[in-house]
């Protein structure tokens, strides 16, 4: 018995060496259906992660399970090497929806989220200020959260999932209908975290941000992981290295048909489509000049508007 302890705890010290979330093979099933398929991941010590796919992709549910708010049907889950059940702790969560209480003022809201959290009144109230102080709502602390504009409130509830000092911070759609001012004073609060060795982890639409400021990411489809890894893993990973930009004089049905075909042949991705004008992915500038190639062979008429490396965005247009 004393030997199998041993074994265990040997076992997620390994697991959770430089690793503030392990996640494996995690799936999720609910009346016959898969809301998440076989997903793993790992999110390392003092780094941002992003997890990025479209609306009803599986970004929330993932966060979800992991933090075991919805039941997971198979799979592990390891915060910090450790089982989540021990490592509760450790874990701050800010979701989508107002986490305080609109009776409450904003200090009373600190005093109460420091108890719910397990730390010292003293302790949770001047983490609350100081923090307070970083999203400029300090002045406010004696009001009401009804008294708070849309963004303060957003800064509000981070704070309040902030205030016992976790080690990883979960954060599901932080950035939803922020303006640049609340996005920025987001961003260089959690940029500073970071530097302190927090984890934190995002979902996000913003991706031109997230591409910015996220060591890697995750991009999930249909409740499953499409590809993770840095930019330029991700990149490497589906094979788009440049982004073709074209429009046609004119445009035909059945000469589009056509095309697809010859792309479809050349393991060219036609990825954006409207009215006469077309964007390819690329894994080189040879697949390119097969393009121009069919097109002059047909006799079409066309215009190059750009060729360019491709953004966090043109990767999503390959993942639909």
């Amino acid at each position: 018995m004393i030997k199998s302890f041993i074994n265990f705890f040997k076992k997620e010290e390994a697991i959770g060496r430089n690793k503030a979330l392990v996640v494996k093979n995690l799936s999720n099933v609910y009346s016959g259906k898969k809301f998440l398929d076989n997903i793993s991941f790992v999110v390392y010590y003092g780094e941002i992660f992003s997890i990025i796919g479209l609306s009803g992709s599986g970004k929330s549910s993932l966060l979800k399970n992991i933090l075991g708010l919805y039941p997971k049907s198979s799979g592990e889950v390891y915060f910090f090497g450790k089982h989540p059940f021990f490592s509760k702790k450790m874990v701050g969560y800010c979701h989508q929806d107002d986490s305080f209480l609109p009776d409450l003022t904003i200090m009373e809201n600190i005093e109460l989220f420091s108890s719910i959290n397990g730390i010292k009144k003293e302790i949770g109230i001047k983490n609350g200020i100081e923090f307070l102080k970083k999203f400029r709502i300090e002045k406010h602390k004696d009001d009401f959260p009804n008294k708070l504009s849309g963004g303060q409130r957003k800064r509000l509830n981070i704070v309040l999932s902030c205030l016992h000092s976790p080690k990883l911070l979960i954060l599901d759609e932080p950035f939803a209908g922020l303006d640049y001012f609340n996005r920025r004073l987001l961003w260089d609060f959690l940029t500073d975290l970071k530097n302190k060795g927090v984890s934190i982890i995002i979902t996000t639409h913003l991706l031109t941000e997230a591409q910015e400021y996220s060591s890697r990411m995750l991009i999930m489809k249909n409740g499953k992981k499409f590809t993770y890894g840095t930019f330029s893993e991700i990149r490497e990973k589906i094979k788009f290295n440049h982004l073709y930009y074209i429009r046609f004089n004119r445009l035909g049905k059945a000469f589009f048909e056509k095309l697809k075909s010859f792309c479809e042949f050349k393991k060219i991705k036609i990825i954006y489509t409207y009215k006469r004008e077309l964007q390819f992915a690329l894994e080189n500038l040879e697949q390119k000049n097969k393009i121009t190639s069919f097109l002059e062979k047909n006799k079409q008429n066309y215009v190059e508007i750009s060729t360019s490396e491709p953004s966090l965005d043109e990767f999503m247009l390959v993942s639909i």
